[in-house]
């Protein structure tokens, strides 16, 4: 046979072959996870194991960011299992259709399990699949993970896009959150020289109330989903909190200030006058210094920012003036990095990469550390803060001092 005539055959036959995929799914037969939220029982030793599934077609039919149809956006179910994997097969028998992770946004852990059965099990599913989003957030809740999924959120159609965006927003206009992703969480976790730290969820408000349509016709919300403390990790399992403010001094260790803003007292003789200093820009170093009794990390921190709230009478033209309200917002700063420091010595856990630094810059003495079992009581920091006030924005003075007395 004519070998110009051999190859098409060869090449058609080649294409039948390959046509199709094996592993594909129609769209029609998926049921689009946007959040997920891992709950134990104890008493029956199983994972329970909570979805928010998107319904297109009612995202389809409504119109506006916040507008609501008869028919809600999303829904919520939960399977259970004796293994994370388990729990997930045993969906098939509540849902027509097959869970597709690919836009899973948000992961939610309740504290009990993250106390009891630590992570190390959770991300072990959840690193393993292809379709998996190793960039979905990761929070903590300290009442039960599923409630949170069932709370509807004004201007926004699907509560776990809505919860990750409020994260990312925190954390960019606030630095006191950070926004944890799955796959930093993992790296965290398996860095022997630092521990891990996810942010806490919770619901403030009336949750029954807010779980129904019926909310988003009102003009004031039952409930809201808000940010709370931070979540401590030593090894996978969680071992405590930390508060706001404890959150802020971490940040400010971690070199993770991008915005922020401080309230500080402007007279030193009536403390209870506060002000408002917006952080525009932010660097922190951190040097070890190796001494006899042990380590001193000075921690060099430089705060630009504009006075964006002035309440007491000042001459802001005034260099001196200016020179007094950066030192007091100085030792602010300096008090949340102490309240940071003193909670992480509290809890034996550095969530802030000390133990790291010390490593690049002091091998020899982080050999010596690293045999310790608290590590961070051999080290002590040293803090230089410089805050400057680059400029007080549209007013020179406060307004108090243009209300003159009226004749």
């Amino acid at each position: 046979m004519d070998r110009n005539r051999i190859i098409p055959i060869v090449m058609l036959i080649f294409l039948l072959l390959l046509s199709g995929c094996w592993d594909s799914n129609e769209l029609n037969s998926l049921s689009f996870v946007a959040a997920t939220a891992i709950d134990r029982d104890e008493d029956r030793k199983q994972w329970v194991i909570s979805f928010q599934v998107v319904i297109p077609q009612a995202i389809a039919t409504q119109t506006g960011g916040g507008a609501c149809g008869s028919q809600s956006p999303v829904t919520i179910f939960s399977t259970r299992g004796r293994t994370i994997r388990e729990a997930m097969q045993n969906a098939s028998l509540e849902t027509p259709r097959t869970l597709f992770f690919g836009h899973n946004s948000v992961l939610i852990m309740n504290e009990g399990v993250a106390r009891t059965e630590g992570v190390k099990q959770m991300l072990d599913f959840f690193l393993r699949p292809i379709e998996s989003r190793e960039t979905m957030s990761v929070l903590l809740t300290k009442g039960k993970a599923s409630d949170l999924l069932e709370v509807f959120i004004p201007l926004e159609k699907i509560n776990g896009n809505a919860i990750q965006r409020v994260i990312e927003q925190s954390h960019d206009k606030l630095s006191q959150v950070q926004n944890i992703k799955l796959i930093d969480f993992a790296t965290m976790l398996a860095d022997p020289n630092s521990d891990a730290k996810v942010p806490e969820v919770r619901i403030s408000g009336n949750k029954q109330s807010q779980s129904s349509l019926d909310a988003l016709k009102s003009t004031r919300s039952k409930a809201v989903i808000k940010l709370g403390d931070l979540g401590v990790f030593r090894h996978d399992k969680l071992i405590g909190w930390m508060n706001r403010r404890e959150s802020r001094g971490v940040a400010w260790l971690s070199n993770e200030v991008s915005q922020m803003i401080i309230v500080f007292p402007c007279d030193e003789r009536n403390p209870d006058q506060l002000s408002s200093f917006a952080v525009i820009k932010s660097s922190t170093e951190l040097d070890p210094k190796v001494h006899a009794d042990g380590i001193v990390m000075d921690v060099r921190v430089k705060a630009e920012g504009v006075l964006d709230e002035m309440s007491c009478p000042m001459k802001l033209k005034d260099p001196d003036v200016i020179k007094v309200l950066e030192r007091a917002i100085e030792d602010e700063i300096k008090e949340e990095i102490q309240a940071a420091w003193s909670k992480m010595r509290e809890l034996n856990a550095d969530v802030a990469g000390i133990r790291n630094v010390i490593h690049r810059k002091q091998p020899v003495a982080w050999r010596k550390l690293s045999q310790s079992k608290q590590p961070l009581e051999q080290i002590e920091i040293r803090m230089h803060v410089k805050a400057s006030i680059e400029n007080t924005n549209m007013l020179y003075q406060p307004f108090s001092n243009m209300l003159e007395p009226k004749q």
